[in-house]
C-alpha cells in the first residue's frame, strides 16, 4: 500500500513543476506556531541516518525559501528512497503543505495528509496531518466537512497544539456561520480544558477574553470573571474585568429597558472588586493597590452613569487614603466630563503641583470656550514658571489661533522670535502659518521665505501664490522642489499640472500630467495624473508614456 501511495505521489509531484511560487494560506496560526506544527523534533532528527538527514535538509531549504515545486520534489524523493524511515511521514506531511501552497488543495488532502493518517496512524505527523485536512477544507469553503475533521482532532487531542489549532479554526467557522452556541462551546474548551504552554498560550488567552465578552453580554458576570481568571490574576485581573465589561455596561446603561440589567452586572463586578480590597493595608504597595481597586469601582460607576454614587466613592477614597494630585485630577476629570468646569477648577486649585494645576485650569477654560480666562491663566503660568515662559506664551498664542484671533497670536509669535532665538525658526514658521490661516497670503509668503524648512516652506509659498492667482511664481517653486528633493518630485510635478490648469493653460497642464506618468510610472502620483488625464481630458495614457485618442 505504501508503494502504491508512493507511486501516486511521484505522478502527482511531476505535475507541480512550472507553477508560480505561492504563499501558504494559513491565517490562523502565527508563523512560529505553524512552524512548530510541522517541524521535526530534535529527538526524531537525531534518529535519522546521515543520508536521510542530508536529503531532508535539501528539501527543507527549498521549503523555507518557498520554492514549493522543488521542495515537493525533494520531499517526494525522500519518500521514494527512505519509505521505511521514521522521517517518511514527516516528508509526506511537508510535501502536502507544498501542494496547498501551490493551490492543489484536493491533491494535498487526498494524496498527502490523509495518506499520512492512513499509513502512519500512530505518529505525531498523523495528528498534524488530520488538523491540516480540516484546515484546508475550511480554507476552500467546505465548512461542513471541515467541521467534522477539525472536531475529531479537537476532541481526541485537546492538549496538543494541533487540537488547539483545530479549536481555533472551528471558532472561526462558527463566527462566519453566526453559530453562537458552537463558538461559545469551543471558547470554553480553549479557556478551561486546553493545556497552556508556550505554543498554545496565545490562542487560549485570546479565547478566554472572547469568552468573557460573550458572557458579560449575557449578564453571566461570575462566569466571565472565571474565564478571565484563567489568564489574569490579582491587580491585572481586576483591571481586565472592568475593561472587558465596559462595552456591555455602556450598551446596557444607555437603554432604559436594559438599565436594571446594567445595575445587576455592575453590582456584581463591584462586589468582586470589593472582595479583592484588603480591609487593612500595611505596606505602601498594598495601599497603592487598594486605592487602584477603589478607582476601578469608580470606573464601573461612571460607565454605568451612576453619578451620585461616584461622588460618594470619591469622598470615601479621600477619607481613607487622603487627598493628593492623582485623586484631585480624577475628580476634576469627572466634573469636566459632565460639563462642570468650575468644580473641576476647584480641584485643580488644590494641586500640590501648582504648575500642573494651572495648566489644566487653562485647558478647561479652552474647553469651555472662555478665551479671556484661558489667556489670563497662561499669563499666570508665564509669571510663575519663568523657566518655561516660552512654552506658556506659545500655548497662549495657540489659544488665540484656536479662537481665530490671528493678530494677537502673531504678536506673541513675533515676541517669541526675539525672546527665544534657539527656536527662532519654529516661531517664524508658526507666524507664517498663522498669516496663512488668516488669509494674509503675501505676509505668509514673506515669513515662509525666512524659514529654513525646505521643501515645506516652498510648498507653502506655492500654495499662497496660487491663492493670489500668481500661477507662474507657484510653478517656479514647484520646479525648485522637484529639482531639490527627488522624493517630492512626483508630487511637485503633479501640482504643476493642477496649477497650469487653474491658470487656464490646458496644453501645459496636459504636458505636466503626461510628464509625471512618463518619469514616475510606478509612483502613486502617476496614477493620479493618469486618472485625471483620462477623466478630465479623455486621454488614454499608459504609465511610462501617453497617447491621445
Amino acid at each position: 500500500m505504501v508503494g502504491r501511495t508512493k507511486q501516486r505521489l511521484i505522478r502527482k509531484t511531476l505535475l507541480c513543476f512550472g507553477f508560480a511560487t505561492l504563499c501558504l494560506g494559513f491565517p490562523t496560526p502565527s508563523p512560529a506556531q505553524t512552524s512548530q506544527l510541522h517541524e521535526m523534533s530534535l529527538e526524531r532528527w537525531g534518529q535519522l541516518r546521515e543520508v536521510e538527514r542530508h536529503q531532508m535538509k535539501v528539501a527543507d531549504k527549498y521549503f523555507r525559501d518557498q520554492n514549493w515545486s522543488v521542495a515537493a520534489d525533494e520531499y517526494d524523493k525522500y519518500v521514494t528512497l527512505y519509505e521505511a524511515s521514521d522521517g517518511a511521514s514527516h516528508a509526506l506531511l511537508k510535501w502536502s503543505i507544498c501542494q496547498v501552497a501551490m493551490r492543489r488543495q484536493n491533491t494535498a488532502i487526498n494524496d498527502g495528509f490523509r495518506s499520512v493518517v492512513d499509513y502512519w496512524p500512530d505518529s505525531d505527523d498523523a495528528i498534524v496531518a488530520a488538523y491540516y485536512v480540516g484546515k484546508t477544507l475550511k480554507d476552500i469553503g467546505q465548512s461542513q466537512k471541515a467541521k467534522t475533521a477539525l472536531n475529531e482532532v479537537a476532541t481526541q487531542h485537546p492538549k496538543q497544539l494541533s487540537g488547539v489549532m483545530a479549536m481555533v479554526a472551528l471558532a472561526d467557522i462558527a463566527s462566519v456561520e453566526e453559530d453562537d452556541k458552537l463558538k461559545t462551546d469551543i471558547l470554553k474548551k480553549l479557556t478551561f480544558d486546553a493545556v497552556r504552554d508556550k505554543r498554545t498560550r496565545r490562542q487560549c488567552e485570546t479565547a478566554s477574553v472572547q469568552l468573557a465578552n460573550i458572557l458579560f453580554a449575557n449578564a453571566a458576570t461570575s462566569e466571565a470573571i472565571k474565564a478571565l481568571n484563567t489568564t489574569y490574576q490579582d491587580e491585572r485581573l481586576a483591571s481586565e474585568v472592568v475593561s472587558q465589561s465596559r462595552s456591555t455596561l455602556q450598551r446596557l446603561a444607555g437603554n432604559s429597558e436594559t438599565l436594571p440589567k446594567s445595575m445587576t452586572v455592575a453590582n456584581e463586578i463591584i462586589a468582586f472588586l470589593r472582595q479583592l480590597d484588603p480591609p487593612k493595608t500595611t505596606a505602601e504597595q498594598e495601599e497603592i493597590d487598594a486605592r487602584n481597586l477603589c478607582f476601578l469601582v469608580i470606573d464601573v460607576l461612571q460607565i454605568g452613569k451612576r453619578a451620585a454614587e461616584v461622588e460618594t466613592e470619591f469622598a470615601k477614597i479621600a477619607k481613607r487614603f487622603g487627598t493628593d494630585d492623582q485623586l484631585l485630577q480624577r475628580i476634576a476629570d469627572w466634573h469636566r466630563a459632565n460639563g462642570l468646569y468650575s468644580k473641576a477648577r476647584q480641584a485643580y486649585g488644590k494641586f500640590d503641583d501648582e504648575i500642573l494645576g494651572l495648566q489644566l485650569t487653562a485647558s478647561s477654560y479652552r474647553q469651555e470656550k472662555d478665551l479671556p480666562q484661558a489667556v489670563q491663566t497662561y499669563n499666570r503660568l508665564m509669571a510663575t514658571d519663568t523657566d518655561n515662559k516660552s512654552k506658556w506664551k506659545a500655548a497662549s498664542a495657540d489659544t488665540y489661533r484656536e479662537f481665530k484671533k490671528y493678530t494677537e497670536a502673531i504678536t506673541l509669535y513675533q515676541q517669541l522670535v526675539q525672546e527665544d532665538p534657539t527656536d527662532g525658526d519654529r516661531w517664524l514658521w508658526e507666524t507664517a502659518m498663522t498669516h496663512k490661516e488668516a488669509g494674509k497670503w503675501k505676509d505668509a509668503i514673506g515669513y515662509f521665505r525666512q524659514s529654513e524648512r525646505f521643501p515645506e516652506s516652498y510648498w507653502e509659498m506655492a500654495s499662497c501664490h496660487r491663492r493670489l492667482k500668481q500661477h507662474g511664481e507657484a510653478v517656479t517653486l514647484y520646479n525648485q522642489i522637484a529639482g531639490g528633493d527627488k522624493g517630492k518630485a512626483p508630487a511637485a510635478m503633479l501640482q504643476i499640472g493642477y496649477t497650469q490648469e487653474e491658470a487656464k493653460n490646458s496644453d501645459k497642464a496636459i504636458a505636466a500630467f503626461k510628464k509625471v506618468c512618463r518619469l514616475f510610472p510606478k509612483d502613486q502620483y502617476a496614477s493620479r495624473a493618469h486618472a485625471h488625464l483620462q477623466n478630465k481630458y479623455k486621454l488614454t495614457v499608459t504609465l511610462g508614456g501617453a497617447k491621445q485618442d
